[in-house]
């Protein structure tokens, strides 16, 4: 993040009006497979034969908006599944973050063209059609219907994308054969795969997994959601992660859904203001309405707009990096105007330690005054000392529990490696986070020098626990971007010696020289405080002993209570729907070429059941195709965890 991308305080205000509002409304109270958006041209009427054949799909389950650009007017249900919208363009937010089967009769206009990206395009020719249609309609859509005593029958019949209709015919066989033919195309899959966020608990954040969708991060705001998600379903609901990406790629975790919030042309670009209000959009035009309860991790994810009701999240102060560099007033608003406005459009906002609380109140005292502390936990169940832990070892263990990179500390820690290892032949010093191949590398590097005396081996969160027991002293020397930190807490509860720098939420947990040091991050601090506990046993074993005491504050059961307390009162119950345990299932093509058609089908039926799909091809995908509970996979793109059902093809 520099400060020339994020200075852009200009903001867009797009919230959704009464019609639209009404418009969401309708769809939540509805269960259909696809959606149908019938776009009227203007100074025109519904075509009396796509009128019957839109009311037959509509028997079928499908839902069907007739769009008028009329800039007056109300909503009308015809029949069930079947509404007129007068004024058409309200649709556009509601639908543009969707997937659609747009019927047209003649050239888009613009200001559809621009936003349905995700979307079948069915063009309908008759003897009506203008003769000023380009053609670029007929090159952009995917299907071409018309009946067959028309007069463009000639130069549609040899054409892939024509489907001759049968005049006369009950609308049953046209509809059939109009099903037939978008099952038989992948991009036709889409408009089945959209989400059902009725009841859900939507999550806002910048990450989870990586902007591919091929690496959890693992991190402590990673588990914070985990653990939440746990509380949303002793409440009947479910949490769904949205997150920044490059692609609308959806993944499973946990029976936690993460959805990238990537839509044509929107992708991620680094930490700028234009990708915060980008996906911040698309994120409130996909929830807005539809969802029980909306949470943004972190809070500043709330700005520009806001999704209503709302719960934000300070994980730490995350702005005290080393861009924090101001000449004026001026430019420090500028630079912190998001996290300030993003605090605002909070109507809840929870923090994990004072450090956020009191720096908000010294910007806007009402908003310390609304800031709600929920610290951090630790499970006291399964982070415990090992039997023996005040007991002297032949090997001391120094312990750096953390993500690999400069944030966390890792580079003040291998700034003074070398000096405590040559003057303590007994120390032992373990890396056991994750990080990126650079700072991987720097660690190896420590370790071919060292062989046995420095260690590195990430481990998975459910073994954590040993790595702890088995260590004496745990480092947390981080520079920037702390709050309570999730590794302090387990360290503390293990009964291991802390020493951590005084950043952000840090100093809530560590009171210097009772248990731990808190020091200021400087290299040399962190080497005099290893000194001073290798060298006096008894204040090391001292604080041990008071970490596990001073740990049972933050127990994940009183973090838990304060949580189920206020997420009993902030959902939305009206909008709790039955909770669903939809499968997710890994189709393997092995034939070649494929049948189209009858995949189409077994998809199609499979997404109309609610499930996740994942279609894994022997080429490399289209990243256009994959959209919502759609996939497609690479040969090794993994995943988390298997699926639940596997059918070769």
């Amino acid at each position: 993040m520099t400060r020339e991308l994020t200075t852009d305080s200009k903001t867009k205000d797009n919230k959704f009006s009464a019609e639209m509002m009404e418009i969401v409304r309708i769809m939540n109270s509805k269960k259909y497979k696809a959606i149908i958006l019938y776009l009227i041209p203007e100074n025109e009427h519904p075509k009396q034969e796509l009128t019957q054949l839109l009311s037959e799909m509509a028997s079928r389950g499908y839902l069907v908006f007739i769009a008028k650009p009329s800039n007056s007017g109300g909503i009308e249900t015809l029949k069930e599944n079947l509404i007129l919208v007068h004024q058409g363009f309200c649709l556009i937010p509601i639908l543009k973050s969707l997937s659609a089967i747009i019927l047209s009769t003649q050239n888009i206009h613009s200001d559809w063209a621009e936003v349905l990206h995700h979307k079948l395009l069915w063009l309908y020719i008759d003897m009506d059609t203008p003769f000023n249609t380009s053609e670029d309609i007929y090159n952009q859509a995917d299907l071409i219907s018309y009946f067959s005593t028309t007069s463009v029958i000639e130069k549609f019949s040899s054409n892939s994308k024509g489907l001759s209709l049968k005049l006369g015919e009950e609308n049953q066989v046209n509809v059939d054969l109009i099903e037939k033919r978008i099952k038989s195309l992948p991009l036709g899959w889409l408009p089945y795969a959209n989400l059902n966020l009725l009841g859900k608990v939507a999550v806002m954040t910048a990450t989870f997994f990586d902007f591919s969708g091929e690496y959890f991060y693992n991190g402590g705001a990673e588990r914070y959601l985990l653990d939440l998600a746990e509380i949303c379903e002793e409440l009947n609901s479910q949490l769904i992660v949205f997150q920044y990406g490059y692609y609308p790629w959806m993944r499973r975790l946990k029976n936690i859904d993460i959805v990238s919030l990537s839509r044509h042309g929107i992708r991620a670009e680094g930490w700028i203001l234009k990708c915060a209000r980008d996906f911040n959009q698309v994120f409130y035009e996909q929830v807005q309405e539809r969802t029980a309860l909306n949470i943004y991790s972190a809070f500043f994810e709330a700005w520009p707009l806001a999704a209503t009701p709302n719960i934000g999240i300070s994980h730490g102060v995350s702005w005290d990096n080393p861009y924090n560099d101001y000449g004026n007033a001026v430019e420090y608003w500028l630079m912190n105007q998001r996290y300030i406005d993003g605090a605002k459009a909070c109507e809840e906002l929870i923090s994990v330690d004072t450090n956020t609380a009191n720096w908000m109140q010294t910007i806007d005292f009402d908003l310390g005054q609304k800031t709600k502390l929920i610290p951090n936990y630790v499970n006291l169940s399964v982070f415990k000392p090992a039997e023996d832990y005040l007991e002297k070892r032949d090997r001391t263990v120094i312990l750096y529990p953390r993500q690999l990179y400069s944030a966390r500390g890792l580079y003040l820690v291998l700034e003074i490696i070398d000096d405590i290892l040559k003057k303590y032949p007994e120390v032992e010093f373990h890396f056991v986070g994750r990080g990126g191949e650079q700072d991987i590398n720097q660690v190896i590097d420590r370790q071919r020098k060292w062989a046995e005396r420095v260690k590195y081996y990430p481990l998975l969160m459910e073994e954590m626990p040993q790595a702890y027991q088995a260590a004496d002293i745990s480092l947390i020397p981080s520079v920037h971007s702390e709050g309570t930190s999730l590794s302090c807490l387990e360290a503390m509860a293990s009964g291991n010696a802390v020493i951590a720098t005084r950043i952000g939420g840090l100093s809530d947990l560590i009171i210097n020289n009772f248990n731990g040091f808190l020091i200021d991050p400087r290299p040399e601090e962190l080497k005099q405080a290893i000194i001073n506990l290798l060298d006096n046993p008894e204040q090391l074993n001292l604080f041990k002993k008071r970490n596990t005491e001073v740990a049972l504050a933050f127990s994940k059961d009183l973090w838990r209570k304060r949580w189920l307390s206020l997420l009993k009162n902030k959902i939305d119950k009206t909008l709790i729907d039955k909770v669903e345990n939809n499968r997710t299932v890994e189709i393997k093509l092995l034939s070649n070429p494929v049948d189209y058609g009858k995949l189409g089908e077994l998809i199609i039926s499979l997404l109309t059941n609610g499930d996740l799909v994942y279609v894994r091809s022997s080429e490399m995908p289209d990243p256009e195709l994959s959209f919502a509970r759609i996939q497609w996979l690479s040969p090794e793109t993994p995943l988390f965890p298997p699926c639940d059902l596997i059918i070769e093809w």
